[in-house]
């Protein structure tokens, strides 16, 4: 059994790379552009996100739990408005984020303000969290009346790091950074599985110049060809020399800024198990493509499969929108993740959740001026003294 969980989670964290990597010219515009993305220095997103939840076939408590799990969810979205701005270095940046849960009969409005400089010999992040009601009510007497909640993850009585530990982490994720960019760009050219899964068309959309015609780009994918794409990525991804390498390096490296008394021995430890996973590679794969065959009377995705719709103009990604659905049958699930099962002890029911975004992107690389709140003791505390005040009453 954790042999097969092992399997599972390895293939769907291959699948991570599933809409970052492509090899036809439609699904490399896609890569293009997301890769773009992560250089541009501002951008103004709004993203609304809702959920479909139904179940049916459960025992009738469970059913009515579902049932009012379902009439929350069905009801209620997720809004997200963020800026950010960045200088060309990505050292300093502010960034804000307003998100919007809207439930039935409820609208909670979260604010957060992120205000970072990584130069210098005292590299800082503040990160301040607009508390609403709901949370006030909640948190001690001393805190309750305070309207921002500030978290200092590069503080070292925060995080536990000191100067020299800090600098190594943000080098480490500078470095890493572009390892990663390069490693895709690489990897991308030998990504090939053998079926298209994106079209193409263009459609008149608002941009930041007006309206004009944008190309968008469409990846869809029903049950059975996310099953064959999971195979081929944990195939070619477990095969393919370099992209081993870049995980062996990523782990290498994290272990390495452990500040933990066992590190060297964490080390020795992940190396020795590493090679005996590549001494093993073909067992490894022989395991995994025979619990694919049999994932193939397992339902994973509901009628509208993955649906994904990207809009580019001028290289970058302006709008996106998307649907998953995903569909779980407890009896098949359970049949394939156990070999023996009485009849008394088989799950009933099936589960289905659909998940709807739309995203639209503005203000590429244009000015964007984020006013960062002040807070001092009147009006705000850290998270650092709520956690002590939390232990003190425990």
């Amino acid at each position: 059994m954790k042999r097969k969980k092992i399997v599972i989670w390895f293939a769907l964290a291959m699948m991570l790379l599933l809409v970052l990597t492509g090899c036809s010219s439609n699904e490399q515009e896609i890569f293009n552009a997301a890769l773009n993305m992560q250089t541009i220095n501002s951008s103004h997103s709004q993203t609304t996100m809702n959920f479909h939840v139904s179940g049916q076939g459960f025992d009738p408590q469970d059913q009515q739990q579902i049932d009012s799990v379902a009439t929350l969810l069905n009801n209620a979205s997720l809004n997200f408005d963020v800026e950010s701005t960045y200088n060309d270095q990505k050292t300093v940046g502010k960034s804000k984020v307003i998100m919007d849960v809207v439930t039935p009969g409820m609208k909670i409005n979260v604010p957060v303000w992120v205000d970072s400089d990584l130069t210098g010999d005292t590299p800082s992040i503040k990160e301040i969290i607009g508390l609403p009601l709901v949370a006030k009510s909640s948190l001690p007497q001393q805190f309750a009346s305070k309207d921002y909640l500030v978290i200092n993850p590069l503080d070292s009585k925060d995080s536990g790091l000191n100067n020299d530990s800090l600098k190594q982490l943000l080098e480490f994720s500078k470095t890493f950074q572009e390892k990663e960019i390069n490693f895709l760009k690489s990897y991308a050219s030998r990504f090939n599985p053998d079926f298209d899964t994106v079209a193409n068309s263009t459609e008149t959309i608002s941009t930041d110049e007006g309206y004009k015609l944008v190309r968008g780009y469409e990846f869809r994918l029903n049950d059975k060809q996310f099953k064959d794409l999971i195979r081929y990525t944990v195939n070619n991804f477990t095969q393919d020399k370099e992209a081993m390498d870049f995980v062996k390096d990523l782990v290498n490296s994290t272990l390495q800024m452990s500040q933990a008394p066992d590190k060297e021995k964490s080390i020795s430890d992940f190396n020795q198990a590493f090679e005996q996973f590549n001494a093993n590679k073909a067992d490894f794969l022989t395991m995994f493509n025979t619990q694919m065959d049999r994932l193939k009377n397992v339902t994973l995705l509901g009628d509208k499969g993955i649906d994904l719709k990207y809009y580019i103009y001028n290289g970058y990604i302006i709008k996106e929108s998307g649907t998953i659905d995903l569909k779980i049958d407890l009896n098949q699930l359970n049949q394939f993740m156990s070999k023996e099962s009485s009849a008394s002890d088989t799950p009933k029911g099936s589960l289905e959740m659909i998940l709807n975004y739309n995203s639209d992107i503005s203000g590429i690389n244009s000015p964007i001026e984020i006013q960062i709140p002040g807070v001092n003791a009147t009006n705000s505390f850290n998270m650092t003294d709520l956690l002590k005040t939390e232990q003190k009453s425990n």
